[in-house]
C-alpha cells in the first residue's frame, strides 16, 4: 500500500508542477502587438462590419435624399396659347404662361423628414462604434482562450514524459519481482489517461483556433 501511495503522489506532483508552470507562463504568452493586428483584421474581414457601413451610407443617402426634397415645394406650370381669347367665363392670353404652387403640407413635413433622416444616420455611426467595442472584446476574449488551450495542450505534452518515465520504471521493476501488478497496471492506466488528456487538449486548442480565426475572417499564419 506504501508503495502505491507513492506512485499516486509522484503522478499528482507531474499534473500539480505542470499547471503551476502554465499558470506562470499565460500572462508571458499575451502579445499586445499581434493582438491588435487581430483586433484591426476583425474589424476588416468580419462580415458583419461591412453591415454598419452600408447601413451608415443608407442613412447618408436619405439624408441627402431628405435635403433635395425641397425642391419638391415648388410646382411649375408652363401653359402657351397662340391667340388672344377674351370672354367674360375665361379670358386667355396669347404666348407662353409660366405658374408658380407652393405645397403648404409640404414645408411643414419636410424640417421633420430631414431631422428623422440625422437621426437615423447618428443611430447608424453609434452602432457601427459600439459593435467596434464589441468586436474587440470579443477578439480578446477568443485571443485568451487560444493562448489557455495552447498552454494545456502544451503542458499536456510536456507531462506525457513523467508518465512514460513511471510507466517504464514501474515496468521494469515488475519485471524484476520489486513491483506489484497492482502498481504496473496503474502507471500504465495513468499513462493511457495522460494520452487521451492529450487527444482532448488537441481538440479544444484546434476549436479555439478555429473560433478565433472565424472572427478574424483569416488563418492566424496570415498575420504577421
Amino acid at each position: 500500500m506504501q508503495v502505491s501511495v507513492k506512485y499516486l503522489v509522484i503522478i499528482a506532483l507531474v499534473f500539480s508542477s505542470s499547471i503551476v508552470n502554465a499558470q506562470q507562463s499565460l500572462m508571458q504568452q499575451v502579445d499586445n502587438v499581434f493582438l491588435q493586428k487581430l483586433i484591426d483584421t476583425a474589424k476588416l474581414y468580419y462580415p458583419k462590419m461591412g453591415t454598419f457601413g452600408h447601413r451608415i451610407n443608407i442613412a447618408s443617402e436619405e439624408v441627402k435624399k431628405a435635403r433635395a426634397s425641397w425642391f419638391e415645394l415648388l410646382t411649375f406650370s408652363l401653359s402657351y396659347s397662340p391667340t388672344n381669347t377674351t370672354t367674360a367665363v375665361a379670358p386667355t392670353l396669347s404666348g407662353f404662361q409660366v405658374g408658380v404652387f407652393f405645397n403648404i403640407g409640404t414645408i411643414l413635413e419636410k424640417p421633420h423628414n430631414i431631422k428623422e433622416a440625422k437621426e437615423a444616420l447618428a443611430i447608424a455611426v453609434l452602432d457601427k462604434k459600439e459593435y467596434n467595442l464589441n468586436i474587440e472584446a470579443e477578439v480578446k476574449s477568443r485571443y485568451y482562450k487560444y493562448l489557455q488551450q495552447m498552454a494545456v495542450l502544451k503542458m499536456q505534452n510536456e507531462s506525457i514524459v513523467d508518465f512514460e518515465v513511471i510507466e517504464k520504471q514501474t515496468k521494469y521493476r515488475f519485471e524484476k519481482g520489486e513491483e506489484t501488478l497492482e502498481n504496473y497496471s496503474k502507471a500504465i492506466v495513468a499513462l493511457n489517461g495522460q494520452r487521451q488528456n492529450i487527444i482532448a487538449a488537441e481538440g479544444f486548442y484546434l476549436i479555439a483556433k478555429s473560433t478565433l480565426e472565424e472572427i478574424i475572417g483569416k488563418k492566424l499564419e496570415a498575420i504577421h
